[in-house]
């Protein structure tokens, strides 16, 4: 169970990361009217990892708090 909760913790930090990186990248490397498109992609997949990661977490407490 600890590795599946692990593994989805990496995993949703992975899309924060990228969608962070994509942000990033194509911030600095494109200007004009296409940013606006890689911007709702990358804080698409930030909110897409944070919401993953919450959801992880809430499912996790509300587990370990029924276990006896």
């Amino acid at each position: 169970m600890r590795a599946i909760i692990l593994r989805r913790v990496v995993n949703s930090a992975v899309w924060i990361v990228s969608g962070i990186v994509v942000v990033v990248v194509r911030a600095s490397v494109t200007q004009g009217g296409s940013i606006l498109v890689w911007e709702i992609i990358g804080g698409g997949m930030v909110i897409y990892g944070v919401i993953r990661l919450i959801w992880t977490l809430v499912k996790t407490s509300s587990t370990n708090g029924t276990s006896v």
